[in-house]
Order: C-alpha cells, then structure tokens, then sequence
C-alpha cells in the first residue's frame, strides 16, 4: 500500500491498531493465568472484554469507510510482547512478575491512548465523524484501563514495600 494521501496513512493507522488489539487479546488471556490477584485477574477479564468490543468497532469503522484492513503486524504490541517473554525467562518471583505485568501493561495502554488519539484526529480532519466517535469510545476505554493500571500497580508497590519491610525485620 502506498501512504500517498492523508486517508492512506488513516487507514495504514488502523489496520496497525487492529493488529495491535489481536496482540493484546491473546496476551491478556496469557496475563490472566499469570497472576494470582483477584483484583487484577478481574481487570484483565474486563479488559479482555473491552479488547473484543474494541475489534468489533474497528470492523464497524472499515464498514463504514468501505476499506478491509491491511494485513499487517504491529511492531510496536509485538515488541511490548517481548519484553514480556524476556521478563518471563527470568523467572522473577511471583510478586515480581505482576509488577513487572502491570508495567508492561501500562506501557501497552499508553501505546494505545497515543494511536486512538491520533486516530480520533484523523478520522476529525477526514470529515468521518462517525468513525471518529467510535475510535474516540476505544480511546475512553483505554484511559480507564490506563487508570486502573495505574492504581493496582500503586496497590502492589505498597505490598511490595510491606514484603520488603518483613524481609528486613527478619534478617536483624
């Protein structure tokens, strides 16, 4: 595909955040397995929600722009992936892995505000307000997860630091 044309690169964005979510999704599932916290098993399962009614709207916004997506792998979730399967062959602690899984997360919810975001703008200056307005429900759903993230991973450190304490109380 050549980017000749501002709706060129519009739809190259989209298909890349496509293959972003099915990324996402399938690491989800993996996510929850790997965690032992109720609060974050449960996030994760609405979030995977989420990821699948976020699918479904960018199949409604080709719908609706008369376009398929282009077969494409996105390299930025890709990479996000990896490092999870780097951290994962270190064989951290099970504390240590859902810290490191809530950062991962993180970064993954903040890729995608910053896609969404460029996407809703674009979709705006293209005159596709109704594409717009679908991206801009996958943006919102992502900033929220983005805020919870944010505050498991908070709940975590404090348990961390409490785990950290024990320890040090221990050894004198």
């Amino acid at each position: 595909m050549s980017l000749d044309t501002p709706r060129d690169l519009f739809l190259h964005e989209l298909s890349d955040i496509v293959s972003a979510e099915h990324i996402v999704l399938k690491m989800l599932g993996e996510l929850q397995q790997e965690t032992g916290n109720a609060d974050v098993k449960a996030a994760l399962k609405n979030h995977q929600a989420e990821t699948q009614q976020q699918i479904k709207n960018l199949d409604k916004v080709f719908k609706q722009l008369g376009e398929k997506p282009e077969d494409t792998t996105c390299h930025a979730a890709e990479g996000l992936k990896k490092e999870h399967d780097a951290l994962k062959e270190e064989q951290p602690s099970p504390l240590v892995l859902e810290m490191g899984n809530l950062a991962g997360a993180a970064k993954t919810e903040h890729y995608e505000i910053a896609s969404y975001t460029a996407l809703v703008q674009m979709a705006k200056d293209l005159g596709e307000t109704e594409v717009a307005d679908l991206l801009k429900e996958n943006l919102d759903q992502e900033k929220e997860m983005a805020r919870t993230v944010e505050s498991l991973a908070k709940q975590m450190g404090k348990e961390a630091k409490a785990e950290m304490k024990e320890l040090e109380t221990a050894k004198s």
